[in-house]
């Protein structure tokens, strides 16, 4: 079944690129009160020479760090800086993922289905751009091209040999990075299983910085990286401000997925749907009706209106937010008190994990972790609500191939809480394993066994713990309180509009009004110490005079850096 389509219509996003200015931006430099400024910024008749900057950042930055982090910067909605710490340090704002280091960037990557997956270890290279080229190919659809991405054919049955499967599963284990279950080999037993009957990927990688949620998801949607589909990190500047990337739905992400285009085609006959916890989940899935010709495709998270982070899922209930809802459709049973009580029940058999009937798992009051929604009961419970998703909306229930991508956060919930070393990741990982094993069984029943298959992945690895890595922790307060204090920014007027652990989005207008640059900021955030920006902690990896990162340039130095591929700029 050879398919294609034709005139598809890109939204039309535009994000403008003038200077940034924050006037009144209500996103705030997070600069601590009363911080001291610890250098002089230099001098007004100083410069820095973007070409000879460019040249220092190809000499001190690795080659696969430097990539990652091109490929996830998009030259307009990434902040005016990059920050580039040396490994394991980061910038600490809490148990951070977003780094361009191999514990945050290898990820699993497994495609099972029998009768369309060749089973095998495969060793070369693969990335989450790939993700969507290979559904493409698992369904024998050529209308979608991955900008950034190829089908991994070498996994797949001839086409002669096989059919497609009348339901397409995409399935991300949020924050489940190798290293994550590199660490805890035992928990895990089921989907090692599955690896030896699908095909299992030894050398899959995000190959994008900063890795975090919405670049992630957006990637495997679209088969491109953020520096092409724009959805560059938890913020990104559109539109003169500062916005998170979902703030008004899928209207920000600039290029189509697999999902707009294979619905488009088919006259919106399959049934596409997504389930997950976070509106960032869902760009992995498609535009819905923000799609010229889409339909408003399923959707179901539990993001909190308005939240004040990009990752607040403790909402009581199911639902989508006010800029979500306008393209998608929210089924009415999702909050029915059959899917609710199975949380209870979850969180019952979490409590009974330790022998002792006691409100509490690892020590923790269950009750008081989002009642529950914040422990492995999350992964059971959720389960439920696929599985109900699948039977109610008649997933798979005819020969027209129909996609379904699913999230199951709590891993990523608990990292940021423990990190990869803490012993919580354990029981997370194998509750998680269990559910994997028991939605597997509901899809042989339910679906048929060789009529689905399965892309299972993760968005990003996790943190570890700073005092197993000897990490040291750059406090952002601080660094922000430095930059600010040494260019003359104030709290009614900073400098920094925006602070993240890989970038910082500056006021421009207002910095050039004081007579500095871009580069003499980058050129002073390079030259602070871990005496100047140390952590609550006191954590020390080095000499106290010790610079804290590697390369600090502007995101316009990389349309000057002398050391990168030939093409990898284009397009």
């Amino acid at each position: 079944m050879a398919i294609t389509v034709v005139g598809l219509v890109a939204i039309a996003v535009v994000a403008l690129a003038w200077p940034r200015s924050g006037g009144s931006e209500p996103i705030a430099s997070p600069a601590a009160a009363g911080a001291t400024t610890v250098t002089p910024a230099p001098s007004d008749t100083e410069t820095v020479a973007p070409d000879r900057l460019a040249r220092q950042v190809c000499r001190s930055v690795p080659h696969d760090v430097l990539v990652r982090t091109i490929n996830g910067t998009h030259p307009v909605r990434s902040g005016d800086l990059q920050m580039i710490t040396p490994y394991p340090d980061y910038v600490a704002g809490g148990l951070t993922h977003a780094t361009p280091f191999d514990h945050t960037q290898e990820v699993p990557l497994l495609l099972y289905g029998p009768g369309i997956v060749r089973p095998g270890v495969y060793d070369e290279p693969a990335r989450l751009t790939d993700v969507s080229q290979t559904a493409a190919s698992m369904l024998e659809f050529d209308g979608f091209t991955a900008p950034d991405g190829r089908a991994l054919d070498e996994a797949l049955e001839p086409v002669d040999a096989r059919t497609p499967p009348r339901l397409l599963v995409t399935m991300v284990w949020d924050s489940a990075g190798v290293d994550l279950l590199e660490r805890w080999p035992k928990s895990w037993p089921y989907l090692r299983q599955l690896a030896r009957d699908g095909a299992w990927f030894t050398n899959a990688q995000l190959n994008s910085a900063p890795a975090n949620t919405p670049p992630s998801h957006a990637t495997i949607g679209t088969g491109a990286y953020p520096r092409h589909h724009g959805m560059a990190d938890e913020y990104i500047w559109i539109n003169g401000s500062l916005q998170k990337p979902n703030a008004e739905g899928p209207t920000f992400m600039k290029l189509p997925t697999l999902a707009d285009a294979y619905d488009l085609a088919m006259g919106n006959e399959p049934i596409v749907g997504g389930a997950a916890s976070l509106s960032a989940h869902l760009m992995m899935m498609s535009h819905g009706l923000a799609w010229r010709g889409g339909d408003d495709d399923i959707a179901i998270a539990r993001e909190v209106q308005n939240a004040a982070t990009g990752g607040d899922d403790t909402a009581n209930k199911w639902g989508l937010t006010t800029g979500m809802s306008p393209y998608y459709r929210l089924p009415e049973w999702v909050n029915d008190d059959s899917i609710d009580a199975s949380l209870a029940q979850a969180k019952a058999a979490l409590d009974q994990r330790d022998g002792s009937q006691d409100g509490l798992w690892q020590g923790l009051s269950i009750e008081q972790m989002a009642a529950g929604f914040n422990t492995p009961a999350r992964s059971p419970y959720q389960t439920t609500l696929f599985e109900e998703l699948v039977k109610r909306e008649r997933f798979g229930a005819d020969r027209v191939p129909d996609l379904l991508y699913l999230n199951y956060k709590i891993i990523d919930t608990l990292g940021h809480q423990f990190s990869a070393d803490g012993p919580e990741m354990a029981d997370a990982l194998e509750i998680q394993d269990g559910e994997l094993r028991r939605f597997v069984r509901f899809l042989n029943d339910e679906v048929g066994r060789r009529e689905w298959a399965m892309i299972l992945t993760a968005d990003h690895g996790m943190q570890r713990d700073p005092a197993a890595t000897g990490a040291f922790l750059i406090d952002i307060e601080r660094l922000s309180a430095a930059v600010e204090g040494a260019f003359g920014g104030t709290q009614a007027r900073p400098i920094i509009l925006k602070a993240r652990p890989t970038q910082m989005w500056l006021d421009e207008k207002l910095l050039q009004r004081k007579g500095y640059t871009v580069e003499q900021v980058a050129e002073f955030i390079q030259g602070l110490t871990q005496t100047d920006v140390a952590g609550a902690t006191g954590t020390q990896s080095g000499e106290a005079d010790d610079q804290v990162f590697q390369s600090v340039f502007p995101t316009s130095t990389i349309e000057r850096l002398p050391c990168l591929p030939a093409g990898m700029l284009d397009g």
